[in-house]
């Protein structure tokens, strides 16, 4: 098949794959067929004589490399077989590895997990609080580029330098890497080796969703494309990653930076009804400070699907609700992989969960390490970690603060501080604590908390790895289903006693979770995760004021205010612009908007949500304002 096969001359597609401008950018909105066009594009390229390993896709998540491929063989594009996309962080942990660029800076690459932060940012509070530890981490993360103008590189104030040499050290220490500094240091790596091979590794250079890319990450692509053809795909209304830093102006100011380069837009929706894009054209118009460009145009064939809003009087009768319409749907044909639930917040998406998983609907939950929600499941990940090594710093750190007040931190610090002045190991200095061979003042309760860890890792020595797994994640607890699942899976590829062949086949899923390709289930996720997804049912719950936008920080200024509402909306946009219409297969592609009216205090509050009123402990709630921004073509809400 060769890469113009049924692409009409002079259209936008065909532009897009057929030019041969070394710079080019291409602005395409939700389901206006970007990723079609790409493929295309590195089709031509292939067949134009290009060395496949010279090419270089740059994709949002391992699952869109892993279709761009499977795509690509199934055109039989010659070279096709050997060329493979990557994400920005894959890549970059691929060519610091490569260089020997971590062990010269004596990092090692295990990857800090999400819930794995809680202690590290304990033991760094005294750089401004916890929240201020969590932002400047992220931060970090960007190379110190927290706005788009702002150049990378080094701490440009004198307490976020002292912070990142903190946060180096007690990385250092505990033998680990963020994942999200991978790319800061590759920027750093290929800035200061001028004569990296790197730089002139690859010819042609293909970015997508090039506005979820922070300025350092820029940087990046801008080094390695140096010598490279470079093609930026993007959309700005759909930049919905600020808090790592990441804004639409990189992708709206792209030209500025390469004159003469080509510009094509992509405007006509294939994916949504004709409905869900009027109401997406409707909120998405209200952000003021959006480039005047054309909204999306419907595709008069997918027709105008089906859109309803609801309120619901509770909590409770909204997750009802849901699970209600979603088996309803189940019953009536509809497969469970062709629905998709999102939600900004646990409160709504967890006990969601639970009602689809109690009727037996099938469902996984894909939250941001969602196998790991329940502190159980996570005690039983750290004590595997710890099994399979006993020099897991991390795991012994998180597993001894777990049960203490601000997570021992005041104990390990001691321990840590012996650890450095003599060169032993945590495990090594909190044995000699246990057994009496050594006494630090005030690390009585982080003893303790050690004792019971060796207590607990006793239990599990001498076992199989199936037997670890029926220890550590139980059959009978419903809420560790999917884990014990994924690690039983991972039992049948190791060794019977290969406990650390089972503890990195687990880290591999829950460091780096991913959609699967094959949807067999309800999917229920934020609407942050949902990006590069559609599904021909789609449901957007607990769109509440508070959650659905979120209420901004206290000290942000007006300005800020004004462009964090503006990115809560392109979040929303997100979610509306995720509905898929495949008439041809009797699916007209629904919309269901949901919220409550109330909810537990409690709840409101573990969810970020400032109720409008409270009473007797139960949060007045307010429907998201976003729902009023949808205009005429969104149905009146009605009550559930």
């Amino acid at each position: 098949m060769s890469w113009n096969d049924g692409l009409e001359a002079g259209t936008a597609t065909w532009q897009i794959a057929s030019s041969t401008n070394p710079r080019i950018r291409v602005l395409a909105g939700p389901g206006t067929g970007k990723s079609y066009a790409m493929k295309r594009r590195v089709a031509r390229l292939l067949e134009s004589g290009a060395e496949p390993k010279k090419i270089l896709p740059i994709t949002f998540t391992r699952v869109a490399a892993e279709d761009l491929h499977r795509e690509l063989v199934g055109m039989d594009v010659p070279g096709c077989t050997e060329l493979f996309g990557r994400t920005l962080h894959s890549l970059a942990l691929r060519i610091l590895t490569r260089n020997h660029v971590l062990e010269a800076t004596g990092r090692i690459p295990r990857p800090l997990n999400e819930f794995e932060r809680e202690p590290l940012v304990a033991d760094l509070k005294a750089h401004g609080g916890k929240k201020v530890v969590r932002k400047k981490i992220l931060a970090y993360e960007a190379a110190w580029a927290r706005l788009q103008h702002e150049e990378p590189g080094y701490a440009k104030q004198e307490a976020d330098a002292l912070f990142e040499d903190a946060l180096v050290d007690w990385l250092v220490f505990h033998k680990c890497v963020l994942i999200g500094e991978v790319v800061p240091q590759l920027y750093e790596y290929l800035r200061t080796n001028p004569l990296a091979g790197e730089l002139s590794e690859f010819s042609n250079i293909l970015v997508d969703e090039y506005q979820d890319l922070n300025r350092a990450e820029q940087d990046v692509i801008r080094l390695l494309s140096q010598s490279a053809e470079l093609c930026v795909v993007g959309d700005d209304d759909q930049s919905i990653y600020s808090f790592k830093h990441a804004h639409p102006q990189g992708i709206q100011g792209w030209l500025g930076g390469n004159p003469g380069a080509d510009d094509f837009s992509l405007v006509h929706c294939r994916r949504c009804p004709s409905r869900v894009v009027e109401m997406a054209n409707s909120l998405i118009a209200k952000n003021q400070s959006r480039p005047d460009r054309p909204p999306l145009e419907p595709v008069a064939v997918n027709g105008p699907g089906m859109v309803k809003i609801v309120q619901y009087s509770s909590l409770g009768a909204e997750v009802a609700g849901v699970a209600n319409i979603v088996s309803a749907m189940v019953d009536e044909g509809v497969p469970p992989g062709d629905i998709l639930v999102l939600t900004q917040s646990r409160a709504f998406g967890n006990p969601i969960y639970e009602a689809l998983t109690a009727i037996d609907v099938p469902t996984q939950s894909y939250y941001s390490e969602a196998e790991l929600t329940y502190e159980d499941a996570r005690r039983s990940f750290a004590l595997l970690l710890l099994l399979a090594d006993r020099e897991d710093r991390v795991a012994l750190r998180w597993l001894v603060g777990l049960n203490g007040s601000n997570w021992h931190e005041a104990g390990y610090r001691r321990v840590r501080e012996h650890c450095e002045d003599t060169g032993l190991s945590p495990w090594e200095v909190l044995a000699a604590l246990a057994s009496g061979a050594l006494k630090l003042p005030y690390t009585g309760g982080i003893v303790g908390s050690f004792i019971e860890v060796t207590e607990m890792l006793s239990d599990l020595e001498g076992l199989s790895t199936a037997e670890v797994v029926d220890r550590l994640f139980p059959e009978e607890l419903d809420h560790m289903h999917d884990i014990r699942e994924i690690a039983l899976e991972v039992v049948e590829s190791v060794d019977d006693e290969d406990w650390k062949g089972l503890a990195n086949g687990l880290t591999s899923v829950v460091a780096q979770p991913e959609i699967p390709m094959e949807i067999e289930d309800v999917r229920i996720m934020s609407l942050h995760k949902s990006k590069g997804l559609s599904a021909p049912v789609t449901v957007i719950a607990g769109c509440v004021e508070g959650l659905l936008p979120r209420r901004p920080d206290e000290d942000m200024s007006p300005t800020e205010r004004k462009a964090y509402l503006e990115e809560q909306r392109r979040l929303f946009y997100v979610g509306l612009t995720r509905v898929a219409a495949v008439p041809v297969e009797g699916k007209p592609g629904t919309l269901l908007i949901t919220c409550s009216q109330q909810m537990p205090v409690a709840d409101a509050l573990r969810a970020g949500i400032k109720p409008a009123q409270q009473n007797y402990g139960t949060a007045e709630l307010l429907a998201s304002r976003f729902i009023g921004e949808l205009g005429a073509a969104a149905p009146p809400a009605e009550p559930g």
